[in-house]
Parts: structure tokens; C-alpha cells; sequence
């Protein structure tokens, strides 16, 4: 099963808005699609149904912009994904309403198996806030150049970021067997 880009995004932003929370301030669309280096016109239809839906506050004018309508760990990150998420139909015929040409479709269960997995899956997102899906708040503010970190080194283990961020090509597998210690690294995201 994969999520579409627009949850993808939706989640983005959201974990944005969690990390920025931290000083209060409000934050423009310009500067989300700045740090994911994502369009702006993908975000403008995300925010808008955030806003609809009570998610994110909006604020107008010239010091305007958003900011999260709650606490980050009050917003569920399986409510974010049903928001975001139009289909979670894995075959076609998990959509009641799809003509199926399927020849085994009345003794099939495999349909109510399928359905039972994507539940079990909500639910795992369910147990996980938005506070929960971000590690450490200060090195996703460094990284995403956000807030009072900003121009300051945060020292990040490269082995946290092994499999989230291109690392010089050395992994943990490759210090353990050369009988080191995994390195640090020092990142700066000075503006």
C-alpha cells in the first residue's frame, strides 16, 4: 500500500507547523514549499482543507500566515491521513459501489482480509500524534531552517539519519565491521 503525494505533502506540512509551534509563530506557504523544496501550488490546495477542517488556523494580511489549531500532541496522525486520503481501497473490489469482473467474487474473502490489514493500519496511526512523529524537534528545526536554531550547528549522529538523508556512503553495518565508532557530523544551516 502507498499514500498518495498529497498525503505526503499534508503530513509534511502538518509536521512543519508541529516543529514551527514550538516559538508561536506563524508560518507562510512560501516557506514550507522553501524547506521541502516542493511546489507552492501543491501546498495552497492542502492548506486550504487543513484551514476547512479546523487543522491549522490562518491568519491574513501582511504579518499573516498559519499555524497549527492545537497542540501537535492532540492531532492524530491517522486522522490526518483519512483527511488526506480519498481511496484506501487496496483492490478494486474493496469500493462497494465498482462494477468488479471478478469470477470468484462471491466466495472470495480475501476482500474482508484486505480491509481488515488498511484497519489495522488506521489504527497504528491512530496511536501516533504529531508530537510522536517527529524525533527530535530542535535538529527538524535545524534542518528545516526553522526558528531559533536557525545559523546554529546541531550535532546529529550520522547514524540517526542513515536511510533518511544521503550520508557520505558509510553506514553503521560499515563502522561496526571496521571496529568504529559511528561518526558524527556537525550540519549548519546558516541563512
Amino acid at each position: 500500500m502507498r499514500l498518495t503525494l498529497y498525503t505526503d505533502y499534508t503530513l509534511r506540512v502538518m509536521m512543519y507547523l508541529a516543529v514551527k509551534s514550538r516559538d508561536g509563530a506563524t508560518t507562510t506557504i512560501d516557506e514550507i514549499a522553501d524547506a521541502y523544496a516542493i511546489s507552492r501550488s501543491n501546498l495552497t490546495k492542502i492548506v486550504n482543507e487543513l484551514a476547512q477542517n479546523g487543522l491549522i488556523e490562518t491568519i491574513r494580511g501582511r504579518a499573516g500566515g498559519m499555524r497549527l489549531a492545537q497542540p501537535p500532541g492532540e492531532i492524530s496522525v491517522g486522522a490526518l491521513v483519512r483527511l488526506a486520503e480519498k481511496d484506501f481501497g487496496i483492490v478494486a473490489c474493496h469500493s462497494m459501489t465498482a462494477d468488479v469482473n471478478c469470477a470468484i467474487l462471491p466466495t472470495c474473502n480475501l476482500r474482508n482480509g484486505l480491509k481488515r490489514a488498511v484497519d489495522a493500519f488506521l489504527r497504528e496511526l491512530d496511536k501516533m500524534t504529531l508530537a510522536d512523529a517527529i524525533i527530535s524537534p530542535s535538529v527538524a528545526a535545524s534542518l528545516l531552517q526553522i526558528g531559533p536554531v536557525r545559523g546554529k550547528e546541531v550535532a546529529v549522529s550520522v547514524t540517526s539519519l542513515v536511510g533518511r538523508h544521503h550520508t557520505s556512503g558509510k553506514s553503521k553495518g560499515h563502522a561496526a565491521r571496521a571496529g568504529r565508532k559511528p561518526r558524527r557530523s556537525r550540519i549548519s544551516k546558516a541563512m
